[in-house]
């Protein structure tokens, strides 16, 4: 059996042992400090890890700036997702609880507030294909709706698979595709610009479905939260490779691949992100609950930005941070 002490624990088992040693060893003729120190190497030795730094020591991640609404009055309530737009180098937040988008530079500085003439109801999540409009998730209306940007118009869409409705939630897109994971199945869909069906992603011992996924590497990743595996398919929806998490993480919410290959787990529950490597093996994990710089409360979603930085939507404390090494 193997016992598991904080250090401040095998701290104070290494006094009490010592206290009650000494006199033994002050009794030993000529005695040193030599076998003084063998005793307490030996303590360190019996109970493994007291060498070992805690897993947010091993991260090389570092806090670097954050993206919020400055004006108390005006501040998110509960943003859900991020979109970058890499040509235009530009952060868009999906802020749920206020129904709007809010854009950000590359510095942070908040640029612009849109809520199409407060038309948008609930959105989720969203992605551009091109500088003409936005695809959004709207969870207010169960709708993928087109927002065409030079009228300001939110076009609403009911989205079906084989004839039954399906109920957006995570959205993706890669070469003009558009990619859904349909909460009510955890199935992922893919369609064209004309919201033609094209393919469908999933897994017969997964029967819960996915609750977030990825395009990388042009294969799609996707989360089983149940499971507590990710799992790699082809752009043509066959299955490649399974990744098994263990029991690391305790609530997966949110997945994405870095710029090397490794894998990171947002853990809702646990408030941090575990990091696996390429074959699947944990590496380390980082950040933490809290409500200050840096920690985490309720997170929904992470992702790469095109310029290697870690992004991490936070929507219990209402901002999106960002971490470089």
């Amino acid at each position: 059996m193997t016992c598991v002490y904080s250090v401040t624990e095998r701290i104070r088992f290494s006094m009490t042992i010592v206290q009650n040693t000494r006199g033994d060893i002050d009794d030993m003729n000529k005695a040193s400090g030599f076998r003084f120190i063998i005793l307490l190497l030996a303590i360190v030795c019996f109970f493994p890890g007291v060498s070992t730094p805690p897993a947010e020591a091993a991260s090389p991640w570092i806090w670097d700036r954050v993206l919020k609404q400055d004006l108390v009055n005006d501040a998110m309530i509960r943003p859900t997702a991020l979109y970058i737009d890499a040509k235009k180098e530009l952060y868009y937040i999906v802020d749920s609880g206020r129904n709007r988008l809010l854009s950000f530079n590359r510095q942070g500085e908040l640029l612009n507030i849109f809520n199409a003439g407060k038309a948008l109801h609930t959105p989720f999540d969203m992605v551009k294909i091109n500088d003409k409009g936005i695809w959004i998730v709207e969870k207010g209306r169960n709708s993928l709706s087109y927002i065409n940007l030079k009228e300001k118009k939110v076009i609403p869409n009911s989205l079906t698979y084989n004839n039954e409705a399906v109920y957006p939630d995570r959205l993706e897109t890669d070469s003009g595709i558009l990619y859904v994971l349909n909460k009510a199945t955890g199935d992922i869909l893919s369609y064209s610009e004309d919201l033609e069906p094209l393919g469908h992603f999933s897994a017969a011992d997964c029967p819960w479905g996915f609750v977030d996924f990825k395009i990388y590497d042009q294969k799609l990743w996707a989360l089983d939260q149940s499971g507590k595996t990710v799992r790699v398919f082809s752009l043509n929806g066959d299955l490649i490779k399974t990744f098994e998490l263990g029991d690391t993480v305790v609530f997966p919410v949110s997945f994405a691949m870095g710029p090397s290959g490794f894998m990171y787990i947002l853990d809702r529950q646990r408030r941090n992100i575990a990091v696996y490597d390429k074959s699947g093996i944990f590496k380390y994990r980082f950040l933490r609950k809290g409500i200050t710089r840096g920690q985490l409360y309720y997170p929904s979603e992470i992702r790469f930005d095109p310029w290697g930085e870690l992004c991490l939507v936070d929507e219990g404390n209402a901002k999106v941070e960002i971490f470089n090494r």
